[in-house]
């Protein structure tokens, strides 16, 4: 990796002025506020560590889909570990041995120094299934450095009522917006913003081979036969390309025989397609259908209920399958 240096300045020089505030002392990560990108008008949702005494700095959660894996993660509602679905900037003060050498370079050549367990300032970008990077565009160089300053500026405006930000009940977040003045400046007000709607997503299956699903509805489908498949992140990182990501695993079990009778690693791209294809192959193997496939990624089993029902197959969502988790449990034993 190659770190912008005179572009961070101002990102450090705003981490060092956050840091003197220590707004921790009145925000806990409960409080949440916005900030507006004046270059993309996305909102970022910044909740301040720091409050219990073990990790300090922001959390910028990007977008509505950022918000929302934020709120799930403090009401306990998210599923598995966060590190593999949230998109987030995260600025946290921690040690030296904390830093890439790239970043150690970084503070180097910018003629800066830290001392102390929880001097030096990272700033890592969170994306799903990637491993947190440092941020190398100026664009999120720009962003931190006002999502600092912005972030303090609204920490000492709350700072006698901080339990103000509570007032919109999970359905309004005091914002920082920016306006252009006549001077072509930003001029910064606060405001009570009501999120966008989260837009959900589905990956898009290739179109159904008719004549695949017609030889495979000719299969024997005993009616207590019931399968369970899922995808699951392996904290095994593979480096390819200008980042290291986290392959995930393509499980399927037989509740039943309680066996796994299918699994393999799966890379990023049209990682759905690519399950699609091997559980097609899967039945074409068996030479038989189950009644039930039940999911526990409700994206996953809206993305392929089309094809389940050509299949005639019924689709279910659980909470949990753990049937699923004993064995990726395993797994992830075995290489740790």
């Amino acid at each position: 990796m190659k770190l912008l240096v005179e572009e961070a300045r101002p990102m450090y020089e705003a981490a060092a002025a956050f840091k003197k505030l220590e707004c921790w002392n009145w925000l806990s990560n409960s409080h949440i506020f916005g900030i507006q990108n004046p270059e993309s008008d996305e909102i970022g949702y910044c909740c301040v560590m720091g409050n219990g005494g073990e990790m300090y700095g922001i959390a910028i959660y990007l977008g509505t889909e950022g918000l929302d894996v934020l709120l799930k993660l403090l009401r306990g509602e998210l599923q598995g570990n966060p590190l593999f679905v949230q998109h987030c900037l995260l600025m946290s003060f921690g040690g030296r041995d904390e830093l890439y050498p790239e970043e150690y370079k970084q503070i180097k050549d910018l003629g800066l120094s830290f001392r102390g367990r929880t001097a030096w300032p990272t700033f890592r970008l969170y994306e799903p299934g990637y491993v947190p990077w440092p941020v190398m565009t100026e664009e999120h160089l720009r962003y931190f450095s006002l999502c600092l300053e912005q972030a303090a500026a609204l920490a000492l405006e709350v700072q006698d009522d901080p339990d103000y930000l509570f007032e919109g009940q999970g359905e309004r977040f005091l914002v920082r917006i920016p306006e252009l003045a006549a001077d072509q400046q930003h001029v910064w007000t606060s405001r009570w913003v009501v999120p966008k709607p989260l837009v959900e997503k589905n990956a898009e299956l290739a179109p159904i081979n008719e004549i695949r699903c017609a030889h495979i509805r000719k299969m024997p489908q005993p009616d207590n036969l019931v399968w369970e498949a899922g995808l699951y992140y392996l904290p095994a990182p593979v480096m390819e390309g200008e980042r290291p990501y986290y392959p995930q695993l393509f499980i399927i079990g037989e509740q039943t025989t309680g066996m796994i009778i299918h699994s393999g690693l799966k890379q990023k791209d049209r990682i759905l397609q690519h399950c699609a294809d091997d559980l097609l192959s899967l039945l074409e193997k068996m030479n038989t259908r189950p009644a039930k496939l039940l999911f526990a990624d409700e994206e996953m089993a809206r993305t392929w209920l089309h094809l389940l029902g050509t299949l005639e197959i019924e689709v279910y969502v659980a909470e949990r399958l753990p049937l699923l988790e004993e064995a990726v449990e395993d797994i992830i034993n075995y290489f740790g």
